[in-house]
């Protein structure tokens, strides 16, 4: 991995030891941010991925003090499954964030109507929402992030800052459940946007990306430019 290559791109780079060093570090970054907005405006919007290393600094946000009554939060991306499925990312959110879900606004992806209206009612809430404070990104080994996958239909649309929906209903396909999924041009408007991973494939695959720069064939891409911080651990493997 060339991390001459982050600096040239103007990436933050923050390498941890650990994913307990790493979940410490995202979560303090995501409170600063959040606390900031706060005094600033008086509120504060969060946009959170699954996975399950996630799960680490879900729960150092669930330890915070921050005034979780002043923030409103949502999700990158969603199966189009219930809270209660275990592939679910509200259920995952749920379980981490009990307390602080209980005192911020939580606004979830999926509603339960059909796939289509489900999207079309979250890009309305993103509407209202934007522009976010905070977006939290992971990234598969495929080099996808949210639910916005290498060549899928209307891909180039989605990665625009200035086309396309909020929101988009993804299909099933084989063994990928249908989804929902924020675009581009929700995620970009956040004027601090981290991407989380652990493990040696995962550094593989960024690197990947910013050797290859198609975002096509490697959705990340599109998004590793400024105001990008990268959050790596070089053990622990997260699932997107």
């Amino acid at each position: 991995m060339s991390e001459a290559q982050i600096r040239e791109r103007r990436l933050g780079w923050y390498r941890h030891a650990s994913p307990q060093q790493q979940a410490v570090a995202v979560a303090a970054h995501i409170v600063e941010t959040l606390q900031r907005a706060i005094d600033q405006r008086g509120r504060a919007s969060l946009a959170l991925s699954g996975g399950r290393g996630p799960a680490l600094f879900l729960r150092q946000l669930e330890q915070s003090s921050l005034a979780w009554e002043q923030v409103s939060i949502t999700l990158v991306d969603e199966r189009w499954v219930p809270a209660d499925d275990p592939q679910s990312n509200a259920g995952l959110i749920q379980r981490c964030m009990p307390g602080v879900l209980q005192r911020a606004s939580w606004l979830p992806l999926y509603r339960g109507q059909e796939l289509a209206a489900d999207a079309d009612t979250a890009g309305a809430m993103l509407e209202a929402l934007l522009p976010l404070d905070v977006v939290v990104l992971g990234m598969g080994e495929d080099g996808h992030t949210a639910s916005l996958f290498p060549d899928m239909p209307g891909l180039d649309d989605y990665l625009s800052p200035q086309a396309g929906p909020l929101c988009i209903a993804v299909p099933a396909e084989g063994e990928r459940l249908a989804r929902l999924s924020m675009t581009a041009r929700a995620i970009c408007t956040a004027g601090v946007q981290l991407l989380v991973i652990s493990g040696e494939n995962k550094l593989r695959t960024l690197d990947q990306a910013l050797q290859q720069q198609d975002a096509r064939a490697m959705p990340i891409e599109a998004f590793l430019r400024p105001p990008m911080d990268i959050f790596y651990s070089p053990s622990g493997e997260q699932d997107r």
